[in-house]
């Protein structure tokens, strides 16, 4: 390990694969987050972790404490739908990461190339559209 460029191609590659290994695992990394939280929001009620849930966020972090939100000792229904919104919103803050990398979102946001079939349905639909505004240009003049 006496060659510097050695050192370089290693440190290339492994950023590489890093990156490639989220790419193709970051659909996986967000329903593995998503259910985590879902898990968490059951556990509240289903295996009764209310209380420490709220002493988690009243005194550990003091979260709510800061919102000025003061939950009951026995869980009610809105308290547990308090804890159960902020489980979702770390849930989606914890997913924010993982977003550009993900298929998913990339195809929703039109960011992977299209097909040729696809390319070509788009080049009509602008030529159809040129044609008419000279139309419409030549009719106006």
């Amino acid at each position: 390990m006496d060659h510097p460029i050695v050192v370089a191609i290693i440190v290339f590659v492994s950023i590489y694969i890093a990156f490639l290994l989220i790419r193709l695992l970051a659909d996986m990394f967000i329903v593995g987050i998503a259910l985590a939280c879902a898990v968490a929001a059951y556990s509240l009620i289903g295996f009764d972790l209310y209380p420490a849930f709220r002493d988690a966020l009243m005194v550990d972090i003091g979260l709510l404490a800061k919102l000025g939100v003061n939950l009951p000792q026995q869980p009610e229904t809105w308290a547990v739908y308090t804890i159960a919104g902020l489980i979702a919103i770390v849930g989606v803050i914890a997913c924010v990461p993982f977003l550009p990398f993900s298929a998913t979102y990339r195809k929703m946001l039109g960011v992977e190339k299209l097909s040729r079939k696809e390319e070509a349905k788009i080049k009509q639909w602008v030529q159809e559209e040129l044609k008419k505004d000279l139309e419409d240009a030549s009719l106006n003049d």
